[in-house]
């Protein structure tokens, strides 16, 4: 599928009223009340946060309302002004906030995130305004029909709003190949946040190596070694209107490399127990 390019200049702001406009929930909302149950939450979104406090109210207002949905906010020791803005938020709307007292990276909150989440389906994503909330449909569904546990939203499969930096593309193409190559798995969208999966997942990536931006190549690897049906689904990503990416990459490429080392050579040991057990 041909990606398309914010050409015309407009703001993420304006795009996303132009691919959805008025969107309201409601296929959503048909979908997942087939699965809820009285007093019980089926779906849980984790937003980490830190520093984005001119982006996170607009995601916070534009996130599914539902009995069966809770919202969780994890705030990394943001130094700006988005947990004093998510405070006054919350007069209006109801979630959960969840305030470090230090900045333990990325994966760090999302750990943080599934400590306290209730529902029987995660949901991750963003806080940047780069991700779409309409687009949760898209990654819960397959997992709510039993074809998957774990899905991961991919712009390659449907679409990106701006220019991606060629040390981006270069670094997931690599780490596309290794992956596939090592575990078997081809997921294009590696470093992608905007995620799905089963709760029953959670107490693997308890048993976490990396808490910073290589936390989601250690998911993925986790998900595959424990026997997990992962799928990329297509989502839709725009470009940051505000502030900068977090991400180091001379520090997150050596964690990757490092996460695919040490996960491949568990791969290898668990292999080989399989095979004793086989003979024994």
């Amino acid at each position: 599928m041909k990606k398309k390019k914010n050409s015309f200049n407009f703001s993420s702001t304006q795009l996303k009223e132009l691919v959805a406009p008025g969107s309201n929930y409601l296929d959503f909302y048909n979908y997942i009340n087939h699965f809820v149950e009285e007093n019980k939450v089926l779906i849980s979104i984790i937003l980490p946060l830190y520093n984005e406090e001119e982006t996170i109210n607009s995601i916070l207002e534009s996130l599914p309302v539902h009995n069966s949905i809770e919202i969780i906010v994890v705030d990394d020791n943001s130094t700006d002004n988005s947990l004093k803005k998510i405070k006054e938020f919350r007069k209006t709307k109801n979630f959960r906030i969840i305030s470090h007292k230090r900045n333990i990276g990325y994966g760090g909150a999302i750990l943080s995130g599934l400590q306290f989440a209730k529902g029987e389906i995660i949901v991750t994503m963003d806080s940047d305004g780069q991700h779409d909330p309409d687009d949760i449909f898209s990654l819960i569904k397959p997992i709510l029909d039993r074809e998957v546990d774990y899905t991961i939203g991919s712009r390659y499969l449907g679409n990106y709003y701006y220019k991606l930096p060629i040390s981006t593309r270069f670094g997931e193409v690599l780490t596309e190949k290794l992956i596939q190559i090592l575990f078997g798995i081809k997921i294009k969208n590696n470093q992608n946040g905007f995620r799905a999966y089963k709760r029953e997942i959670i107490e693997k990536f308890n048993k976490k190596l990396f808490i910073d931006y290589a936390f989601c190549t250690e998911q993925i690897l986790q998900a595959k070694l424990y026997g997990y049906r992962i799928r990329e689904c297509p989502i839709k990503v725009y470009e940051r209107e505000f502030g900068s990416s977090k991400v180091i990459l001379p520090k997150i490429t050596l964690n990757i490399f490092s996460c695919l080392l040490i996960y491949s050579m568990k791969r290898i040991i668990m292999l080989m127990h399989r095979n004793r057990r086989k003979i024994i």
